[in-house]
């Protein structure tokens, strides 16, 4: 395993006043690797993904990407500049697919490009046209959100996050503001971003996309890690009690 991991999470805390969301997390991935993150609703995965990218400020512990660090504690103050720069070095896909209407889907994918990288904006169009060819939506360049469908806004979303060329993907349940027949063609965009070897944390319910793609799948309950390991250990010998009680009624509807 690479010692230098690409995403490094030591002793992390959140609280909202006096409810401790998050307690004492620290896990590691590296380069390539992609991370499944499960569990129930409410246990604390989508806080967790936010908290890597300062969209939630953690409460305590020191989050590294792509060699920027960022300190949290009592009486420590983080640098908006550091996290700035981390911030810079993750892409973010969101459950709502955050598109601004009023702009067309080009304009959409190179609003960060302009406004916060500075880039010109025939330079901004070129990027952004490859990465909506990438999610398979060039022909929609110069249509509105409205006219789309919810599986193409989140590969728009998908596009927009992926021409910022972050280090490491976030995915916070991409999939469960979608219609059922539009869930695939969002979850064929990610298997092909991991099979080309994006960093990836994925937080999600889809367990097949989970067994499919994962290198490693960890499971947080109230909070914390409370087992990790590959799709076949998590999926076939899970050691933990309430691992077990979590996958048993996904096993019969999702037919794992």
């Amino acid at each position: 395993m690479n010692a230098n991991p690409i995403i490094r999470v030591e002793h992390l805390h959140k609280w909202f006043d006096l409810l401790h969301i998050i307690k004492d997390v620290s896990f590691t991935v590296q380069l390539r690797e992609v991370l499944v993150i499960i569990g129930r609703s409410g246990s604390g995965k989508s806080t967790l993904l936010r908290c890597l990218n300062f969209l939630e400020e953690p409460s305590a512990g020191t989050i590294s990407i792509a060699d920027k660090s960022v300190t949290c504690g009592v009486g420590v103050r983080p640098d908006r500049n550091q996290i700035l720069s981390l911030r810079l070095s993750t892409g973010m896909v969101f459950q709502e697919f955050n598109l601004f209407p009023h702009m067309t889907v080009i304009e959409n994918v190179i609003e960060g490009l302009v406004t916060v990288k500075k880039l010109n904006k025939a330079e901004a169009i070129t990027l952004g046209e490859q990465y909506l060819g990438k999610v398979g939506l060039l022909e929609k360049r110069d249509e509105h959100p409205i006219r789309l469908s919810g599986g193409q806004k989140q590969r728009v979303a998908i596009a927009r996050a992926l021409a910022m060329q972050p280090s490491v993907m976030l995915f916070d349940e991409p999939t469960s503001a979608l219609d059922p027949e539009l869930i695939g063609e969002v979850l064929d965009v990610m298997k092909q971003l991991a099979y080309e070897g994006t960093t990836m944390l994925v937080v999600t319910h889809e367990m097949g996309f989970a067994r499919d793609v994962a290198d490693r799948i960890m499971h947080v309950d109230h909070g914390e890690i409370i087992e990790e390991g590959t799709p076949e250990q998590i999926f076939d010998e899970p050691k933990d009690i309430r691992t077990k009680t979590f996958l048993e009624p996904l096993r019969k509807v999702q037919h794992l």
